[in-house]
């Protein structure tokens, strides 16, 4: 039996039998997630909405806390508001925890959020391989884009168009009906 002061060590053999929740996994060790609010739901509504509205049949959109495989060893997931893989890359819709790197990952910015662990999540998804990250920040009403390849991050306003994938732009002012 173990003591309050051991600490349970997950491993990749652990994922099929990982309990639901709100957590992410880092170096093998689990780390809670605080539960979001009505807001940032909406805003993870209106990306899938849009995405699955104007990509259709090209690929796969979902929202919620999606795990995304980092690293097997030590076990390294994390926990994605909004991501979008193509078809090109994953023919199939993807089942259960993802191993591969979505094109699109959408992150909701909560007050929460301390900048050293968003910044952390950004540097995960790019050792990976996801080509697009964008950052909403609600509170400042910025969005911050990093991009595969690119040494430096690009910044919006919510009132500037940005391009999300594809050819699909939007402006977040609109979108999320500020």
């Amino acid at each position: 039996m173990k003591t309050l002061t051991e600490k349970q060590i997950l491993t990749y053999k652990d994922i099929p039998h990982l309990p639901e929740g709100n957590y992410e996994i880092i170096d093998g060790e689990r780390r809670d997630i605080t539960p979001t609010g009505f807001e940032h739901g909406h805003f993870e509504g209106k990306f899938y909405e849009i995405l699955t509205r104007h990509f259709k049949d090209k690929g796969y959109a979902a929202v919620g806390e999606i795990g995304i495989l980092i690293a097997k060893k030590p076990l390294r997931l994390r926990a994605a508001d909004v991501v979008y893989i193509s078809k090109e890359k994953s023919p199939q819709r993807p089942k259960g925890m993802l191993e591969i790197a979505p094109d699109l990952i959408i992150e909701i910015i909560s007050e929460s959020n301390a900048a050293w662990e968003i910044m952390d999540k950004v540097k995960d998804y790019l050792s990976i391989g996801v080509e697009r990250i964008i950052l909403i920040n609600p509170l400042t009403q910025t969005v911050s884009l990093y991009q595969q390849g690119k040494k430096e991050a690009l910044l919006y306003t919510f009132d500037e168009e940005l391009f999300l994938i594809g050819n699909l732009t939007v402006k977040i002012k609109e979108l999320l009906s500020f």
